[in-house]
């Protein structure tokens, strides 16, 4: 009865665990999000982009979106929820650009990629910190996004 009780209780946990990195990623999934703040040790970007996440299956593919600078420029990346939904990593997947404004999108997409720590996730705000993104290596990098609707 006891191994009974262990082995339910250890199975409810693990899938609490996998619940968790759904739900946040559900949350970015096919959605759109202006980008509120973005700031390296405390000075935020003059240019802020928004993002596109692709629709994606977590556990069975690897995730897209679009990295978009102004009205014309934008850049692919990839990204991933996982440790039970406390991390963000996403890195630049640009393949080429058309244009100058895709290159800026493409050159703010690669210096801010990297492992965020998920800090606050809600349906319409989220927020990440970290301090390894590529082109900041050891400074404080905060995103803060808000959902389009």
């Amino acid at each position: 009865m006891i191994k009974k009780i262990l082995f339910i209780t250890g199975l409810l946990l693990a899938m609490a665990s996998c619940n968790k990195t759904k739900t946040v990623s559900n949350r970015l999934d096919g959605q759109k999000w202006k980008v509120a703040e973005l700031s390296v040790d405390g000075v935020n970007q003059m240019e802020l982009p928004r993002f596109k996440f692709s629709e994606c299956e977590i556990y069975k593919e690897s995730c897209k979106g679009l990295w978009y600078l102004g009205e014309e420029g934008h850049s692919g990346f990839a990204w991933q929820i996982r440790d039970k939904g406390k991390i963000l990593e996403f890195n630049n997947q640009a393949d080429h650009a058309h244009g100058i404004e895709d290159v800026k999108a493409a050159e703010q997409c690669i210096a801010f990629s990297g492992i965020y720590k998920v800090l606050v996730s809600k349906r319409k705000r989220m927020e990440f910190e970290t301090f390894a993104a590529f082109g900041f290596p050891g400074k404080k990098v905060v995103l803060k996004m808000e959902r389009e609707d």
